[in-house]
């Protein structure tokens, strides 16, 4: 830890809060506040985080309502190394004018003769050298920070799990993270001490993103105290096992992640009345906007095939169960590709029949016109999920078999194992992939994004779904 003991860390944030306390004027008035949350919970070579997912939507949840805009328009989840950059890329653009910057991280995190790395989910280091591509550098990232003097950053970091590399033996590669280079006004808050394991807190959150999101529901707190009350409630849920640590740069100790007090109205203008709130509205519309759709054809001229764009319509209905007759919520997508005159319907569904060993049901029904230049469809031989349109994806485990003429039936295992895993993917990733075999022998994938109505079909039915389930 650059030759800091835990207490020597602790005295010197203790010291550098006081002098912000007393060095402190008035309280800062933070009019534009932008946050990146990542949670990267299923990794492809490394086993499956149960909280960071959970915990990355639970505090931009609290951010949005403390007057903050999430970068990418929402929680960002299992980032891939080239999701990671592009994540980064647009909140570096967003943060130019912005009064306060946070970032919030949760997932894997390791360290390295002193440099601290994140980890996306397509990471698969084999050697110490492989490490500044495969991984994320937590100082790199800092660095970004470096901007306006009179910005006001913080950063929280939700990382300290088991090496999930420890089988690969890269000489020195550790849990966690250790202190590194910050830029001016910045704090920097880790959930534990380096070479310590974070504890699981309640209701599948992390025992300190759960008591940090605690206190941010409390009216107007400072970041002082933020931090403070975070990291006793920590060491209390804990009985000291877990001890979460804070560094700091120059740093205003009124500082509040909460919105600034408006001025007082004038009695006219007290008057009139409440002016539209335009980001809830933008959220309403963009919950109604069709998602994105693409299909990709196998073309010789292109080695990654053709691209054809389209759309894709998310709804919630209701279904008879099979087994019992009573109502059940379904996820519906309505796919259409206009340029291949091609129109697929997506269902999927919670399977409740003990005759077929799957846990959800996904049905596709494909209706190609006559002029398809494929013929008809005729094999799906699975269904993977991704981060975005030109990640890598993850299958989904299960089997897919052709019921009729342009129809195919996916049952997802109900393996315990697989069954988590599944319920992960599609719940937190942002893209279908379907891989499809056309009658004349050439390939295809189609490509489907949720986007904000997706997101949030996909939230309600799981809901349901888990309503459902407790209520048996």
């Amino acid at each position: 830890m650059h030759g800091l003991s835990g207490r020597g860390t602790q005295l010197w944030s203790a010291i550098i809060i006081v002098i912000a306390m007393f060095t402190a004027a008035e309280p800062a008035a933070a009019d534009k506040r932008v946050a990146l949350v990542i949670g990267n919970s299923i990794h492809e070579h490394a086993p499956l985080l149960d909280e960071p997912a959970t915990d990355a939507r639970l505090l931009a949840d609290r951010l949005t309502r403390l007057g903050f805009t999430l970068s990418g328009g929402a929680a960002q989840i299992d980032l891939d190394r080239k999701g990671f950059d592009r994540a980064l890329a647009e909140f570096k653009g967003r943060i130019a004018d912005a009064d306060l910057a946070l970032i919030y991280y949760a997932g894997y995190g390791l360290n390295l003769n002193g440099t601290s790395y994140l980890v996306p989910v397509d990471a698969a280091p084999a050697k110490a050298d492989d490490l500044a591509t495969e991984l994320r550098d937590l100082g790199a990232i800092l660095r970004e920070l470096d901007g306006p003097s009179g910005r006001q950053n913080v950063v929280i970091l939700d990382a300290f799990r088991a090496n999930p590399f420890a089988a690969r033996g890269i000489a020195g590669l550790a849990a966690g993270l250790v202190p590194v280079g910050m830029p001016a006004r910045t704090v920097l808050s880790f959930a534990a001490q380096a070479g310590t394991i974070g504890q699981r807190g309640p209701d599948g959150h992390s025992a300190f993103t759960a008591a940090l999101a605690d206190v941010l529901q409390q009216p107007g707190p400072r970041l002082i105290d933020i931090f403070n009350q975070t990291n006793m409630a920590v060491q209390r849920a804990t009985s000291g096992a877990q001890q979460p640590f804070v560094m700091f740069t120059l740093l205003d100790g009124g500082a509040q992640l909460s919105p600034a007090a408006a001025k007082p109205a004038s009695p006219v203008a007290s008057q009139a009345p409440a002016p539209p709130r335009p980001a809830a509205s933008a959220v309403a519309a963009d919950a109604r906007t069709p998602g994105l759709a693409v299909l990709y054809d196998e073309d010789v001229s292109e080695p990654r095939g053709k691209r054809y764009s389209g759309s894709v319509v998310w709804r919630i209905e209701t279904v008879k169960s099979a087994q019992s007759g009573a109502d059940t919520a379904a996820i519906r997508a309505e796919i259409d590709i206009p340029e291949r005159k091609l129109k697929v319907s997506l269902q999927l569904r919670r399977n409740d029949d003990p005759t077929l060993p799957a846990s959800h049901v996904a049905e596709l029904t494909f209706k190609p016109a006559p002029e398809f230049v494929g013929g008809a469809i005729s094999n799906v031989p699975g269904m993977l999920m991704k981060t975005s349109e030109q990640a890598r994806g993850t299958p989904l485990a299960g089997l897919a078999v052709k019921i009729t003429e342009g129809s195919f039936l996916v049952g997802l295992s109900n393996v315990e194992a697989d069954r988590a895993r599944n319920e992960e993917l599609l719940a937190g990733r942002e893209w279908f992939d379907i891989p499809l075999v056309y009658a004349s022998q050439r390939r295809g994938i189609l490509a489907i994004g949720k986007g904000p109505s997706g997101d949030r079909v996909f939230a309600d039915a799981f809901a349901a779904w888990g309503r459902s389930q407790a209520a048996k």
